[in-house]
């Protein structure tokens, strides 16, 4: 029984004692009206595992800070839009915990898993340091807003772009204080007025066009320039990027081009790629200029309805012509013949004018005989080989190609070379009936 006894004291006494070592500020949060406290932790597995758990206690902090929202910040203007209240937020939390200084790691303690970390923040010592820092970020924030107006006014509309992000960017940590500045008698909310120009600085533009309605060919340029002003409430917009591309259908078109003193783009469809009856062209802003605005601020962009103007590509009637070529060394002479006879019903009109046609079709084949059957009867192995190339004539992109590589055809050991090439030929072309037409009707043309 003693013996008993000893073992439950001495597990009672083991326990008291690992319970001793947890540090009271795990067992209860501490919380003090004079200090803002954070407590981070990370798996002892991960990498730099201390670190880690510093700047969650840093980031817990800066949360507790950021919640307090000033009822005349910029955060309470965005009420209304939950992505961009949620965007924002999440900046300033992580951006925050980089600026706040005066956080004194007080304790902390590790177990066979995880590694905690204690920390705190002098609440008076915080408001002393946090008002320099809005004063710093409404200097910035006011000198980024100042040189976008400006670049407006030059109706340099993209860098002004970029100034108003490099603003927001710099403000972004203090975004839950009020950072106001008094402007000519008037206070301005510096951020909110950041974003406002950076969110509406393409709105209420227009874009107007020449044409509407334009008749092509395919595989062919059109000489009709497409020119496309840029304007918004009646004035004409200079230097600012448009672009024209296909939304249905498929054609080479110029690329982007700055508008000019009259606020004008000017387009040429170099050639036309699709077979649809009916295609569209879209033109609007040239979004390329993104690239140099910050990452996470591209997104707010897709707010700004940039002008779109829409024209309508319609084919003339007709099918597409086609030359043919075969050279004289092919071994299946003859079998560009039956090929033309086939692809004329559906797919092209072929024509003997080179110059004048929208593709060139080039036609290559080759036979080689192989050895004698004699299980059944006297047949012969032949390999039949065909090359089929459709290049677009004026661009001469290559727009399909089809082969079929040593087919093998039996034939009769009596007949002649004649005999034995038609009856390849005619093998061949059953390949071709069979998977050409799929491919066709894939081919942009």
């Amino acid at each position: 029984m003693k013996r008993y006894i000893f073992i439950l004291i001495s597990i009672i006494a083991g326990t008291m004692q690992l319970a001793a070592q947890v540090p009271y500020w795990l067992s209860q949060r501490p919380v003090s009206e004079k200090e803002y406290i954070g407590i981070g932790m990370a798996k002892i597995s991960e990498d730099d595992y201390m670190n880690k758990a510093k700047q969650n206690a840093f980031s817990e902090i800066a949360s507790q800070i950021a919640t307090k929202v000033d009822s005349k910040a910029f955060m309470h203007t965005l009420d209304v839009d939950g992505k961009s209240r949620e965007l924002f937020e999440e900046k300033i939390t992580n951006t925050m915990s980089a600026w706040i200084e005066g956080i004194e790691m007080i304790d902390t303690y590790k177990d066979k898993e995880n590694y905690y970390v204690y920390c705190s923040l002098d609440k008076k010592l915080y408001k002393k340091n946090a008002e320099a820092r809005r004063k710093e970020a409404i200097a910035k924030g006011y000198d980024y807003l100042a040189k976008g107006y400006r670049a407006e006014e030059e109706m340099n509309l993209t860098q002004a772009v970029l100034l108003y992000s490099k603003g927001l960017e710099a403000v972004e940590p203090w975004l839950f204080m009020d950072l106001s500045a008094d402007i000519d008698g008037t206070s301005v909310n510096i951020p909110a007025e950041l974003y406002n120009s950076y969110i509406n600085i393409f709105a209420d533009m227009t874009i107007t066009t020449n044409v509407q309605d334009i008749e092509a060919k395919n595989f062919n340029n059109v000489n009709i320039p497409i020119a496309a002003c840029l304007s918004k409430n009646g004035k004409t917009i200079q230097n600012v990027a448009l672009k024209a591309s296909f939304v249905t259908g498929k054609g080479d078109i110029t690329p982007p081009i700055e508008t000019d003193h009259n606020g004008t783009s000017e387009f040429y469809i170099t050639n036309i790629l699709s077979k649809e009856k009916i295609q569209e062209i879209r033109i609007t802003i040239d979004d390329s200029f993104k690239s140099s605005v910050p990452e996470s601020y591209q997104e707010l962009l897709k707010k700004t309805g940039f002008p779109v103007a829409r024209i309508t590509v319609s084919l003339k009637a007709g099918a597409t012509t086609a030359y043919i070529y075969a050279d004289d060394q092919n071994d299946l002479s003859g079998i560009e013949d039956k090929i033309s006879s086939f692809i004329s019903k559906d797919y092209f009109r072929i024509t003997e004018d080179y110059d004048n046609a929208d593709c060139f079709i080039e036609i290559s084949s080759s036979l080689d005989f192989g050895d004698s059957l004699n299980r059944v009867r006297n047949l012969n192995t032949c390999y039949c080989s065909l090359t089929l190339k459709i290049y677009n004539n004026s661009t001469h992109e290559l727009l399909l190609e089809y082969g079929i590589d040593r087919a093998k055809v039996y034939v009769e050991a009596d007949k002649s070379a004649k005999e034995a090439r038609s009856q390849c030929i005619n093998e061949v072309m059953k390949r071709v009936k069979r998977d050409l037409p799929n491919k066709l009707d894939k081919m942009n043309m």
